[in-house]
C-alpha cells in the first residue's frame, strides 16, 4: 500500500511539474509592452545525466524586451543543494544578461531530480516566473551519500 501511494503522489508531482514548465514559458511577459519585461530563451534546462559529486552549472539567459529597466529583486531556489546568482543592476531596455543556477550533486547518487528557481522581478503583470533544472545523478562508489547542506555538520558522541 506504501508504494502505491508513493506512485500516485510521484505522478501527481510530475504532472503539476510539467504544467507549471508550460505555465512558465515567457513570450513578453508584461503584454502592454510598456515597463520592464522579460523574454527568457529557455525556462528549463536538462542536464542528462551527471556523476554524483559533481557540480551542475547552467546559465538562463535572458532580455529586458520592455521600455523600462528591468530589475531582478531576487532569486530563490526550491532547495538548499542549488545556489542562484544573478545580476544585481537593473538590465536596460534590449539588453540582456543571465541567472546562473548551479546544482551540488553530493547525496543524490542513484536518483533523479527536478529543481525549481522562482525569479522575483519588478514587472508589473507576472513579476514572478519559475525556472527548472533537471536530470539524472549516476552513482559514483567512493562518494559521500549524505549532502552536506550546511557547513555545520553534528556528529554522534
Amino acid at each position: 500500500m506504501k508504494k502505491v501511494f508513493t506512485f500516485i503522489f510521484v505522478i501527481g508531482f510530475i504532472t503539476y511539474s510539467i504544467a507549471q514548465v508550460n505555465n512558465s514559458i515567457p513570450t513578453n511577459q508584461n503584454n502592454d509592452g510598456i515597463g520592464p519585461s522579460i523574454k527568457f530563451t529557455e525556462t528549463s534546462h536538462d542536464f542528462g545525466n551527471i556523476n554524483e559529486g559533481t557540480y551542475a552549472k547552467y546559465s538562463f539567459k535572458f532580455f529586458n524586451v520592455g521600455n523600462k529597466p528591468l530589475v531582478i529583486k531576487s532569486v530563490n531556489a526550491s532547495c538548499g543543494c542549488t545556489a542562484p546568482s544573478w545580476p544585481k543592476n537593473p538590465i536596460m531596455p534590449g539588453d540582456s544578461n543571465t541567472i546562473t543556477a548551479v546544482f551540488n550533486s553530493r547525496g543524490y547518487g542513484g536518483s533523479k531530480f527536478h529543481k525549481s528557481i522562482t525569479v522575483t522581478t519588478n514587472m508589473d503583470k507576472d513579476g514572478v516566473l519559475v525556472l527548472f533544472i533537471i536530470g539524472h545523478v549516476n552513482k559514483v562508489d567512493n562518494a559521500p551519500t549524505n549532502p552536506t547542506q550546511s557547513p555545520v555538520q553534528l556528529t554522534p558522541h
